[in-house]
């Protein structure tokens, strides 16, 4: 009888370790996912305020410059007409 309750108590200390433990990597996962949420939200918030207007900037300055008709062209392809 004392053997049983005894195992019985050890798979229990055992069971309740393994979900402990468990519960943790899970709350790791959330935590890092809640993270990887945030960076992703700065990233994309600094590309639309900073580096997509310096990049419309800096791309009219080019065609204010005429820069625009001195660059070789990268499509050397034919226009096709109709």
């Amino acid at each position: 009888m004392f053997k049983r309750i005894t195992s019985i108590m050890k798979k229990q200390s055992r069971n309740l370790l393994l979900d402990r433990l468990h519960r943790g990597v899970v709350y790791t996962c959330m935590g890092l996912t809640l993270y990887g949420s945030y960076m992703l939200g700065v990233r994309v918030y600094r590309y639309f305020t900073v580096i997509k207007p310096a990049r419309q900037a800096e791309e009219l300055k080019m065609l204010e410059a005429g820069a625009a008709n001195q660059a070789p062209a990268l499509d050397t392809a034919p226009t096709l007409t109709s």
